[in-house]
């Protein structure tokens, strides 16, 4: 009877003192354990390199090439003769001849350049003029070749502003002296011949007169 008073006290004691530390530890980290998985798997993956796009290179712009050059071209071609002969010529915005620099004998050859607005008239004109032969002024056979210019852009005509003393020379004043000075000049020259004479002949008197006064 003691023992099972003495039992029976004890576990009463422990259950009315409640859960001891330990217990509470354990149950604590069961409580997280289970916890845990459920935390996991609400939080959102980190995205990669690729997906947050800081790896993905720069798309370049790229425009189509529309301007041509026609190489080898005989060195006394000009821009109109050249013109005449390349004759229905495409659509186009720029064209320009350059003449050969004869520093670069024998190599000497002229060249065009050629900005067509519908790059599909590219393929029509190299078909008709890459290896055309061009015949110079001398006869000789010149095969052309057509290529893609390496620079696309176009060269600006820079438009002259207009000199704003254009046709204000009448007005200048240093331009009404010399007209006056040379409008007395030509009185002198018109005049007869005895008046000049006698214009001689008084200047010569009075250099005279100096020159005796001078010496005594």
């Amino acid at each position: 009877m003691r023992s099972e008073e003495g039992a029976g006290g004890l576990g009463a004691a422990l259950a009315a003192r409640g859960p001891s530390w330990r217990e509470k530890l354990s149950s604590s980290e069961t409580h997280c354990r289970r916890e845990s998985p459920r935390k996991e798997s609400a939080a959102p993956p980190a995205p990669t390199l690729s997906e947050s796009g800081a790896g993905k290179p720069r798309e370049e712009k790229r425009t189509a090439l529309s301007k041509v050059v026609l190489r080898r071209l005989p060195p006394g071609l000009t821009k109109e003769q050249l013109e005449e002969q390349l004759r229905p010529l495409p659509a186009h915005d720029y064209f320009e001849v350059v003449a050969a620099d004869l520093s670069l004998y024998p190599h000497v050859y002229s060249r065009a350049y050629i900005n067509f607005r519908n790059p599909d008239d590219i393929l029509l004109f190299r078909d008709r003029f890459d290896g055309y032969i061009f015949i110079g002024n001398k006869g000789l056979e010149y095969p052309a070749v057509v290529e893609f210019a390496p620079f696309q852009k176009i060269a600006k005509k820079k438009l002259k502003k207009k000199d704003a003393k254009t046709g204000s020379i009448e007005d200048d004043p240093e331009y009404k002296q010399f007209l006056e000075s040379y409008s007395l000049e030509e009185e002198k020259t018109s005049a007869s011949p005895e008046t000049l004479l006698g214009e001689i002949e008084a200047k010569t008197r009075e250099l005279l007169g100096l020159f005796c006064s001078f010496v005594y």
